[in-house]
């Protein structure tokens, strides 16, 4: 009876220095993303195609803008992300559909649309102006295909596409 209890004491310690997850989470992954998650909602975003105009309007302008852009994480068939590191490519959101049950990524009209509209690359960088080496799915918990919200200073990239460098995320859609 009494070795049951003395059993039973050590499985509760054991469960509770273990944690309910298991593995505890790096506190320097956990500092990053609560630096860059934003906490209350980015507030008026634009898209990529708005974003690139404001850019073409002054192209002898080189300093960033600040702004928010709404995207999705998604490259079409190639991978939106950098191996490693707190990068990825944000693509122009698909168009409102033409109608019920519309599948804009399989729609020619849409896919042309798509395949005209600029790109970004978003990076969250550190104090030497260094993408943070840290995949950007870990450090988010984020997947390919999902909305989000970023708010950060924008250049123009090259081949049709914009760097955002990123000081806040906000996930809208999983």
């Amino acid at each position: 009876m009494q070795f049951s209890r003395w059993l039973l004491g050590c499985l509760v310690i054991g469960v509770g220095i273990a944690g309910c997850g298991g593995v505890a989470e790096d506190p320097a992954t956990r500092s990053l993303r609560e630096r860059y998650v934003a906490v209350d909602p980015l507030a008026d975003p634009i898209s990529l195609t708005d974003a690139a105009s404001l850019l073409e309007a002054n192209p002898e302008d080189k300093e960033p803008k600040s702004l928010v852009v709404v995207g999705r994480i998604y490259a079409g068939d190639l991978d939106p992300w950098e191996q490693g590191k707190a990068s990825f490519v944000l693509s122009e959101l698909p168009a409102d559909g033409h109608g019920a049950g519309h599948d804009a990524d399989n729609c020619p009209f849409c896919k042309r649309r798509a395949a005209k509209a600029p790109t970004g690359i978003v990076k969250f960088v550190d104090e030497k102006s260094e993408t943070l080496s840290i995949d950007a799915r870990k450090l988010f918990g984020i997947e390919t295909g999902q909305v989000v919200r970023i708010s950060g200073k924008m250049v123009a990239g090259e081949l049709n596409s914009l760097v955002l460098i990123a000081d806040k995320m906000q996930i809208v859609a999983r």
